[in-house]
């Protein structure tokens, strides 16, 4: 009982730490003067996939390699098949077709990692080739869409009051971040069940509660470029950066289930958005269904025991 009092107030403190982050990220972005793509682009996505990096970062400080690499696989999975599956039930998602692009770059360095995977490990060196490619991403996407934009004085806040805003949030969100870990690996060892199903379902699940609200909100408001944006930019991040930062500081040892179950599963719906995004533009309510099936399946195979688990 007391380590889920802990899990939850951990999860609290990742998701109003990332959302106080959010705002202020916006708002010191708008303060000096930074296009709107990108705002919504990098930095909404930046803010809402601090607690997996934050998680994963810690996990594999604390030698927990299973919990890191199994929560950056199982949230890009949740983003997709979970999160824009609810969100496309409560409304049609209405993305510019230019969007299936950065879906299908989405897919490549996913590829790649599973390429890292391959040998069961992924190494130092492997880590840092993820984070270089994010930081080249980064830059193409400055190069290409960065402008100065003479916003009105109303409008760019207070950049010295946002810019702590966003430390002391940061601060919330890696406090948390610890909370959610410890008390994930004691429940794991408390009721027999391996790490790498805690990582996937659990941890994963709870870090992408940032992306879901953001998401379920833009879809209300009607900002669907904002919630798939947001969704895409998030698994590139989990690719890239959570899983790179956690390899740099610890080489993760790959679980045979995520690299033949997980990974494959993640790959097919990422395939299913961009195959949707290129043809139509639209992702409907059956396009919906079937994600949420698939993570239906997800978690029926790993609870039912279906995959075949260190100690299982």
């Amino acid at each position: 009982m007391v380590e889920i009092i802990v899990f939850t107030l951990g999860l609290v403190l990742l998701i109003k730490g990332s959302d106080y982050f959010v705002e202020a990220a916006s708002r010191f972005a708008k303060g000096f003067g930074v296009s709107e793509f990108l705002v919504a682009l990098v930095l909404a996505s930046i803010a809402t996939t601090l607690p997996e990096l934050t998680v994963s970062a810690i996990s594999s400080y604390h030698g927990n390699p299973d919990v890191a690499l199994g929560n950056a696989i199982g949230s890009a999975l949740a983003n997709i098949a979970l999160i824009l599956g609810v969100s496309s039930l409560i409304h049609p998602l209405d993305v510019e077709k230019t969007a299936w692009r950065n879906s299908l770059f989405m897919i490549a360095v996913t590829a790649y990692s599973g390429l890292l995977m391959y040998d069961g490990t992924i190494s130092r060196l492997d880590g840092a080739s993820l984070i270089a490619i994010y930081f080249g991403f980064l830059y193409y996407l400055y190069k290409k869409h960065m402008t100065l934009e003479d916003l009105p004085e109303e409008g760019r806040g207070d950049p010295r009051r946002d810019g702590l805003i966003m430390l002391v949030s940061g601060i919330l969100v890696v406090i948390g971040a610890e909370f959610v870990v410890d008390s994930a690996v004691k429940m794991a060892r408390a009721f027999g069940v391996p790490e790498v199903v805690i990582g996937l379902t659990m941890v994963s699940i709870g870090t992408s509660l940032p992306e879901f609200t953001n998401s379920v909100t833009a879809t209300l408001k009607g900002l669907h470029n904002v919630g798939v944006g947001n969704m895409i930019g998030a698994d590139i991040l989990d690719i890239l950066m959570v899983i790179g930062v956690a390899a740099v500081i610890h080489p993760i040892r790959v679980d045979p289930s995520i690299y033949a179950f997980t990974l494959p599963l993640t790959l097919l719906v990422m395939a299913i958005l961009t195959a949707v995004l290129r043809l139509t533009g639209r992702i409907n309510r059956l396009t919906g269904t079937v994600f949420l099936a698939i993570y239906s399946y997800f978690l029926y195979v790993y609870f039912t025991g279906g995959v075949n688990l260190p100690g299982g």
